[in-house]
């Protein structure tokens, strides 16, 4: 039986070496930007975007430095605005002064359909109003409502969930106007 010489173990590691480097050659050119001990929830305020666009489940965060965001729940989860937004355990996008664009990973939920929303923007000067863009649909909702940071809730049945829908459409239709 032939023994493996130590040329062909040095030729070997020769040629698996370069591609232990190649992920960190390729992000080379994006810095990510440290955090200085700061949460995602004071860095948001500092683009203009209200704390409450995100769940109190951020376990990390890292912005690049060509504004690619990268935040990490500990897990996926629901949070209850005027629409249910889905938050899934990995966020991204690109932070620039007043919106999230090319936005990954949150859903919202207009009557029993989801929607991938691709960014989240504000006006500058600040309005009253965030608003959701999702395919061609923007939607505007009151800032407010975003301004503290929510709690994730769990997950509902399909069952609970039509009939949350029903009871908002019936209350929307037939609660008095004052």
């Amino acid at each position: 039986m032939p023994s493996s010489s130590p040329h062909v173990v040095l030729l070997l590691v020769f040629l698996l070496v370069p591609f232990l480097f190649l992920p960190s050659l390729a992000a080379a050119g994006v810095q990510p930007l440290q955090s200085n001990g700061t949460t995602i929830y004071d860095v948001l305020p500092d683009y203009a975007l209200p704390p409450g666009i995100l769940p109190d489940m951020v376990k990390s965060y890292s912005i690049a430095s060509n504004g690619r965001i990268e935040v990490t729940l500990y897990t996926s989860c629901y949070v209850d605005f005027e629409y249910v937004i889905y938050y899934e355990p990995r966020v991204s996008g690109y932070l620039s002064y007043g919106s999230i664009s090319n936005l990954e990973g949150i859903q919202i939920r207009s009557y029993l359909i989801w929607y991938d929303v691709n960014a989240i923007m504000v006006d500058v000067p600040s309005s009253e109003y965030i608003y959701f863009q999702f395919g061609w649909v923007t939607r505007k909702l009151g800032i407010d409502q975003f301004q503290h940071i929510h709690s994730c809730r769990g997950s509902l049945s399909l069952f609970q969930r039509a009939k949350k829908v029903v009871r908002n459409v019936f209350e929307s239709i037939f609660a008095p106007q004052l």
